[in-house]
């Protein structure tokens, strides 16, 4: 009878600790935590500076160059201020200073050589490191136009001449000048022989008014001609070039070399661009260049 009741004892007592352990609380899991992002870091900027835009505008600053010196005024000198007539037409009017015997004849250019070069880029410039920029040996300027006797004009050939370069942040400007002197074949009906006329034109042709005038002076003493030389159609088209030796920098240090451009000299306009830069008038509050 002992015997059965310890028996029982030990299984009730068994049975309870089953019952206790079924009971108790189950441990709360512990939460996985959330992995914290990494900053994204941008990339490093390794391009060096694109060139945006060129632009060109004729500059009326002080004259200086070959076109201070536009060649002989003719004699005798029936007014004053003189036109330069038959020996040498060009856009200068001449005077005359009396000093004892022998006048001095001064020439004064009509129609300013200067036109400024302004090109954007899409960075800052570091001028330190891109100091060669600063040398106008660097640089090869051309004037284009096939309206004009000499369609192309370049610094390589003194016609067309660096003055001055600057750096403001994003942009350079170049102060150049351009003269061009030649002589001019002017074709009269059959059984004419041709006629040739010397001239020197200062400046950009930029409108209609400046082709105009360039006419004029190529032509000479035949400007009222049927066979006068046509004014151009359309304005000059300016090309700049950097040395391929010379390296633009920006503020990081970055480096390219190569680099050029192209703009033409076109009054402000609100026409559709047509090939060569055609003149026109603005005919809209707001104008832009259309051929940028």
């Amino acid at each position: 009878m002992k015997k059965n009741l310890w028996v029982l004892l030990a299984l009730s007592a068994l049975i309870a600790m089953f019952v206790i352990a079924g009971c108790a609380p189950k441990p709360t899991p512990s939460p996985t935590p959330t992995p914290t992002a990494s900053p994204t870091v941008p990339p490093a900027d390794t391009a060096a500076p694109k060139v945006v835009s060129t632009d060109v505008y004729k500059y009326y600053g002080a004259v200086s160059g070959p076109c201070n010196e536009c060649w002989d005024c003719d004699y005798p000198f029936t007014k004053d201020p003189f036109t330069v007539e038959e020996a040498i037409y060009t856009n200068c009017t001449c005077a005359i200073e009396e000093q004892g015997e022998f006048p001095i004849v001064l020439v004064n250019p009509l129609q300013s050589p200067n036109f400024k070069i302004v090109i954007t880029f899409d960075e800052n410039i570091d001028t330190l490191v891109s100091s060669c920029i600063f040398n106008p040996a660097n640089w090869t300027i051309k004037v284009k136009n096939a309206g004009r006797v000499d369609t192309e004009l370049s610094s390589k050939e003194d016609a067309v001449w660096v003055k001055s370069v600057e750096a403001d942040g994003k942009k350079i400007i170049i102060t150049a000048a351009v003269i061009e002197i030649g002589t001019a074949k002017l074709n009269p009906p059959y059984p004419y022989e041709p006629l040739y006329n010397n001239f020197a034109f200062c400046g950009l042709v930029c409108s209609s008014d400046d082709a105009a005038i360039y006419s004029k002076v190529v032509s000479g003493p035949w400007a009222s001609q049927p066979f006068a030389w046509a004014a151009p159609k359309v304005a000059d088209e300016i090309c700049w070039e950097l040395s391929s030796t010379c390296v633009i920098s920006d503020e990081l240090g970055n480096v390219n070399c190569g680099y050029s451009g192209c703009d033409c000299c076109l009054e402000p306009t609100c026409t559709t661009c047509e090939e060569g830069c055609p003149f026109g008038e603005p005919v809209c509050p707001t104008c832009v260049n259309p051929c940028q």
